[in-house]
């Protein structure tokens, strides 16, 4: 058997191709559906038009490997969209039903993803919200999901730090009292390419990221380094994908604020994320 999972995120469109059991590839699209959504609370055409075709080629693939189940899903620009059953009707017309996740089960999903041993915090980062979920083996003791992330924190504050720092504080206070925990792990494209630029990737490796320790002091000096560059440096960075190059820097003090809060000076890359969540849930392993 043979499955695909596509993840309809707010910045990206992701594509996992899996047995059920491992993952056997991933790819993504950068479309960045979620800009402006922030200032005016619906989807712009544009970036509609430009995700449902990212969408309908990843179908398109996922039906030359065979896959036996096709699974859409989309996350908080959908669902916090006035407009959202514009794009919902966008896809059904090239023959696509998306399921829109409720912000109560994103970050299960992340959680189930990437769930390790012992007592985690997931945290995942994305372009319109963030979730943290604290657990075990035997479930959830916290999640939340608030609407923050790199697009809407584009679209709010550009790359003003103060301003930055001001709506990332007011946000995840938000969260309350996380509960204790023994690791914190991380998920989503912020933290991961944080891991590729510490480690100059040229080409991304999911084998070296998956795991990697990654620092608070990194993550910091990292975006202060990005900051005072002009784009033209930015996209000669390695591990900076180029369609991330001018929201990065608002990813990097969300991440290091909400590790701040949480009192961890490092924590753990991962690559299994809500996308494997996913498929557990729609194969009953959940």
């Amino acid at each position: 058997m043979k499955y695909a999972v596509i993840d309809v995120g707010s910045n990206s469109v992701r594509l996992m191709v899996s047995d059920g059991e491992r993952t056997i590839y991933k790819k993504i699209n950068t479309t960045r559906l979620a800009l402006g959504l922030s200032l005016t609370g619906n989807l712009d055409g544009e970036r509609m038009e430009e995700t449902a075709a990212a969408i309908e080629e990843y179908v398109k693939e996922a039906n030359e490997q065979k896959c036996d189940g096709i699974y859409v899903f989309a996350t908080e620009a959908v669902r916090s969209a006035r407009n959202r059953r514009d794009f919902v009707d966008m896809l059904a017309r090239r023959g696509i039903d998306i399921d829109v996740v409720a912000s109560q089960d994103e970050a299960k999903l992340g959680f189930a993803g990437a769930y390790t041993d012992g007592v985690c915090c997931v945290l995942d980062i994305g372009g319109a919200s963030s979730e943290i979920a604290v657990g075990d083996a035997n479930g959830l003791t916290y999640a939340k999901s608030l609407p923050i992330g790199l697009v809407r924190i584009f679209d709010k504050c550009a790359e003003d730090i103060d301003l930055i720092d001001s709506y990332v504080a007011d946000v995840i206070a938000q969260y309350g009292n996380v509960p204790k925990f023994d690791k914190m792990l991380a998920i989503g494209g912020t933290a991961t390419t944080f891991a590729a630029v510490k480690e100059k990737m040229k080409k991304y490796d999911a084998a070296v990221v998956d795991g990697y320790i990654l620092k608070r002091s990194d993550v910091i000096r990292i975006t202060d380094e990005i900051y005072n560059m002009d784009m033209s440096q930015r996209l000669t960075l390695d591990g900076l994908e180029a369609k991330r190059a001018n929201i990065i820097v608002g990813g990097g003090r969300l991440l290091s604020a909400i590790m701040e809060m949480l009192g961890q000076d490092e924590l753990i890359v991962r690559e299994s994320d809500n996308q494997e969540g996913y498929l557990k849930y729609k194969l009953g392993k959940l």
